[in-house]
């Protein structure tokens, strides 16, 4: 009987369950300790009761804002619309350490907030420590992902409902009950599951504004365990509780959130039968001034930096940048290649193998890799393999494939329907004429999959680029990225460098999320 290879799906699968496990089981069995959840449960309860508390506010603090300005954009045409749209774009692909310099510029103990209020004679006291600057960096950075996610459910709406709705006369309440409601609902359960995943996670933000151990996330906490206390075991038992918590969130929305993709439709712009409601005026020129005042100045403080970039222009620079990028491009390529197998792995179950539960499984582990703390899979990795290399070398290893990891739930949405597409066009006719593997790829993938590739690969680039996670344990002279050496420069407290590092940062990252966006619209076409 002729031996038939395993599909390389099936190998990706195995060896991320296997990296995952092993990093833990690493951890565990290290002799740093093993303390029981009794020896870390004040500790424990502490910083889950503030990660609980700061996720939970930050989570509906960015929901409010976004939906609301949603709404208003929906609901208006004015001057700069365009340019308000950008902004929400740009802030989309803001680096975490990026909004934390944003935050110190802004309502730091020099920024302009207490400058302006210092000039008007006023002698209060602001920390941004703590919740506020937490849910101000939190905010500043999801709800603009949440406005432009329900902008574009709203704009999806048939325009025959809108006609619909016009001629029957409706109200603002039976506008928003019967068109805006159905779609803002469609993309609320997993959008706010993802916002609160993300926030529960935080760690550069949480890092630089928390203010001390009792300010804490998770995340924080396993960062502390590994790099200031050295204590492998604790930082094991957090990894395994955040693991739970999130898992649990990730399998809920699983389960709970199931929808056809909606069907695009192309339609100029309509007017809606609520837009000329006095009250949704006077409430839309509000939440537009608000998410101004409060966006704005944010996103502002990023370009003060443009003036100090010949300051910063020296051999630092260029070689944060060079690693920075030679890791996003490594990162990208694991992150898309892995897509690739999990995705013909999907579609080799469920469309050849007739087996829907290992389908649904492969389906499943990009989620789950967003609910493993990174730095828990990065030590434990870093402790298999520190017997065989420097730890300069091992970061330079580990990084671009704990970043690649994170990607891969990103690439892996761009690239498994498109997969599934083509199978279900040509895959009788490709069986038929005994096409398989790489030419199969090549003849009957490659067409459909080639602009979806390049949106995924400039994306992951762009989550890499801006991260400023695993950096921080392995960063230092011999190892530093841009993001790392922006950090630096806060923590000397060297704001106007920052501002520039930042700046650059920035425009590096909207530059590849925008060419990741020109290839996903051209897809479409």
């Amino acid at each position: 009987m002729r031996y038939k290879p395993p599909h390389p799906g099936s190998l990706v699968a195995l060896g991320i369950v296997a990296l995952v496990a092993g990093s833990f089981i690493a951890l565990v069995q290290f002799d740093g300790g093993r303390p029981t959840l009794l020896s870390i449960g004040p500790y424990l309860t502490q910083i889950l009761a503030f990660s609980v508390i700061q996720t939970a506010l930050s989570s509906l603090l960015s929901l409010v804002l976004g939906i609301g300005l949603a709404l208003a954009l929906a609901r208006r045409r004015f001057p700069g619309r365009g340019m308000v749209l950008a902004a929400l774009n740009t802030t989309m692909v803001m680096p975490t350490i990026v909004a934390v310099f944003a935050v110190f510029a802004v309502y730091g103990r020099s920024g302009w907030l207490i400058s302006a209020l210092d000039a008007t004679g006023w002698k209060g006291s602001f920390s941004i420590f703590g919740y506020p600057g937490i849910l101000i960096a939190h905010v500043f950075l999801n709800a603009p992902f949440v406005a432009r996610i329900i902008l574009d459910a709203l704009n999806l709406v048939p325009a025959e409902q809108w006609r619909l709705a016009t001629a029957f006369g409706f109200t603002p309440s039976q506008t928003f009950r019967h068109l805006d409601w159905p779609a803002i609902r469609s993309e609320l359960p997993g959008l706010a599951g993802l916002i609160f995943l993300l926030c529960f996670k935080s760690f550069a933000i949480v890092l630089a504004l928390g203010g001390g151990p009792s300010r804490a996330t998770l995340e924080v906490a396993i960062y502390e365990a590994l790099k200031v206390d050295l204590d492998f075991g604790r930082a094991a038992w957090l990894a395994l509780i955040q693991l739970a918590i999130c898992l649990s969130m990730a399998a809920g929305l699983n389960w709970a959130f199931k929808r056809p993709p909606a069907d695009h439709t192309n339609r100029p712009p309509i007017r809606r039968p609520d837009s000329s409601s006095r009250r949704l005026k006077i409430v839309d020129a509000v939440v537009l001034a608000v998410g101004t005042l409060f966006i704005a100045p944010l996103a502002v403080s990023v370009l003060t930096g443009l003036r100090f970039i010949p300051r910063i222009l020296d051999m630092d620079l260029f070689q944060a940048a060079a690693t920075s990028f030679l890791i996003a491009a490594a990162a990208a390529t694991i992150a898309c290649a892995l897509a690739l197998a999990l995705g013909g792995a999907v579609r080799r179950q469920r469309q050849v193998l007739r087996s829907p539960r290992t389908a649904a499984f492969y389906d499943f582990l990009p989620n789950i890799l967003l609910a493993v703390p990174p730095f828990a899979l990065t030590a434990g990795l870093f402790l298999m393999v520190r017997r065989f290399v420097e730890p300069a070398t091992a970061g330079l290893a580990l990084l671009p494939l704990i970043n690649g990891l994170a990607a891969l739930p990103f690439a892996y949405r761009y690239l498994a329907p498109r997969l599934m597409t083509a199978e279900e066009r040509y895959g009788r006719v490709a069986a038929s004429l005994g096409v398989t593997g790489v030419m199969k790829l090549k003849i009957m993938d490659w067409p459909l999959l080639k602009r979806p590739f390049g949106a995924a690969f400039a994306l992951a680039m762009a989550l890499s680029f801006g991260d400023f996670g695993i950096i921080a344990l392995f960063g230092g002279p011999e190892l530093r990225t841009l993001p790392y050496l922006l950090y630096e420069y806060l923590g000397s407290y060297r704001l106007d460098d920052a501002g520039a590092v930042g700046l650059f940062v920035v425009f590096f990252a909207f530059l590849l999320a925008h060419t990741s966006d020109r290839f996903s619209h051209a897809g479409d076409r």
